[in-house]
């Protein structure tokens, strides 16, 4: 029994996967993408909104820093322009524009008046040549003839005060040309008479900037000249000086040693009682050669241990200088020390050069 209720079991449960699989409708497919809303995507991947949202953080500092450079640029231009002068006479610069503008439409103004008028002188000019060949012929009129010459006569009277009012515009908008005119030409001079102003101002501060300029390059090359060489080329010497007295006293060590050396060579060689002529002889080579090569080291000029004041004082050591500058002495010199004095004699022949022309050109 329990076995047949199984099976029953089985076989309806199989019956009613069976049933739904017939009479279950399928979903339906997904409706494929509407090309409208493609357009609509592709539209909205190209806003800048989009683009903008896409940069990268150090694209948009860069952008930030870019835009508050260009700020500061300008705010540093305006503020120069104010402080040279310049911010005023792009004031007037600006009311030329306005003025040059208001004369452009003032002239078409002229232009519409002039016109207006020319048109109703015209037709007041047929009209009254019409009344006058009427007129001419008052004895064969006829009732059309007297209609016309009413109907003439009230335009006659209308279009002289067209004329009037034509010719009353046009003279007003004349005067308002040339008042614009001259305050265009009145603004156009003033502007020039400011620029010119201002060049000479700034060409006086130019020319002040320039004479400071040569006057601090004399006093560096003075200080560099009279103080800072003076004490360079004294330290220099001390070092040189110092330098020498080690080396003397490392000759003075070496001949010592070399004269103990000696005197013990001797002592052995009379010892045995036998006489070297060769000894006796060497002891005074080698003090030849010790004084030949403490001879042989650089002494610095006694001219260059002396100071400015002293020099100036004693015109006894202007010959030595005179003739220690033509001397075959040796000089140390670094490379260094080379350029500077090159640059120091351009800069000297530079102002001397600059300060004739100068004096030349006033």
């Amino acid at each position: 029994m329990p076995r047949m209720a199984v099976m029953r079991l089985y076989f309806h449960n199989h019956d009613l996967a069976s049933a739904r699989r017939l009479y279950s409708t399928p979903s339906p497919p997904l409706p494929p993408p509407d090309k409208d809303t493609q357009a609509a995507r592709v539209a909205a991947a190209s806003l800048p909104s989009t683009a903008e949202s896409r940069r990268s953080t150090l694209n948009l500092k860069f952008s930030e820093a870019m835009d508050r450079l260009q700020a500061r640029a300008l705010t540093a231009s305006q503020t120069l322009n104010d402080v040279t002068g310049y911010s005023a006479i792009e004031a007037i610069k600006a009311d030329n524009d306005r003025m040059e503008r208001s004369l452009g439409e003032a002239q078409e103004r002229v232009r519409s008046a002039r016109a207006a008028y020319r048109t109703s002188n015209t037709k007041r000019a047929a009209t009254q040549r019409e009344v006058t060949t009427l007129l001419a012929r008052k004895d064969m009129w006829s009732p059309t003839d007297l209609e016309r010459f009413t109907e003439l006569y009230r335009t006659d009277h209308e279009l002289e005060g067209a004329v009037a009012a034509a010719q009353g515009a046009l003279t007003e908008a004349e005067t308002e040309e040339q008042s614009l005119n001259q305050r265009l030409n009145a603004g156009i001079l003033k502007r020039y008479h400011e620029e010119q102003i201002w060049s000479d101002r700034i060409r006086r501060a130019s020319t002040w900037g320039t004479w400071g300029l040569m006057g601090m390059n004399f006093v560096l090359f003075v200080l560099l000249q009279f103080f800072a060489e003076p004490w360079r080329r004294k330290r220099l010497v001390r070092g040189v000086v110092e330098h020498e007295r080690d080396v003397l006293e490392g000759v003075r060590t070496d001949m010592e040693a070399l004269k103990a050396d000696l005197e013990i060579k001797l002592e052995a060689a009379l010892r045995p009682g036998k006489e070297d002529m060769s000894a006796p002889l060497a002891a005074p080579a080698a003090a030849e050669e010790a004084a030949a090569a403490t001879m042989r080291i650089k002494v610095p000029s006694p001219v260059a241990q002396t100071t400015w004041g002293e020099f100036l004082q004693d015109p006894a050591r202007w010959k030595l200088a005179a003739l220690d500058l033509c001397s075959e002495r040796q000089v140390d010199l670094r490379m260094k020390d080379a350029t500077t004095l090159v640059f120091q004699g351009a800069m000297a022949g530079a102002a001397i050069v600059g300060s004739i022309a100068l004096l030349a050109a006033r």
